[in-house]
């Protein structure tokens, strides 16, 4: 019975450590090059602050959005990357436009503030035709 007790009040003190959350990360399977495209990451802070969103492609990271910054945002060249300007990035990135340099594992990398400084990710891949 104490062991049952004691792995409740483990379990439930572990969960309530865990706050931030990723949901859903969009990125569709298959683009025709030329076309542009959304990508969405969808997270859920649960009572945390938010730190940064950082988006890669191939583990090289080509954009960043630091709350606390000013501007919050800050793009990285990178091939097959084309960033719309005039749209607010962070958790979703418009690119105007894609060619075959587009293709490949996108990753968004989501980080609550202190005293937390959860950090949740997910990927998935980009195939260009």
């Amino acid at each position: 019975m104490l062991r049952e007790i004691l792995f409740f009040c483990a379990y439930f003190t572990w969960q309530g450590v865990v706050a931030l959350k990723m949901l859903e990360l969009q990125v569709p399977p298959s683009i025709m090059s030329g076309q542009p495209i959304t990508l969405n990451c969808t997270f859920d802070l649960e009572g945390d602050t938010l730190y940064s969103i950082k988006w890669y492609k191939n583990n090289v990271e080509f954009y960043r959005y630091i709350l606390g910054d000013n501007p919050p945002g800050q793009k990285y060249p990178l091939q097959g990357i084309y960033l719309d300007n005039k749209f607010p990035h962070g958790p979703s990135i418009l690119m105007y436009k894609t060619d075959l340099g587009s293709e490949g594992t996108y990753r968004c990398e989501v980080s609550s503030e202190a005293p937390a400084f959860d950090t949740v990710r997910d990927e998935k891949e980009l195939r260009v035709y």
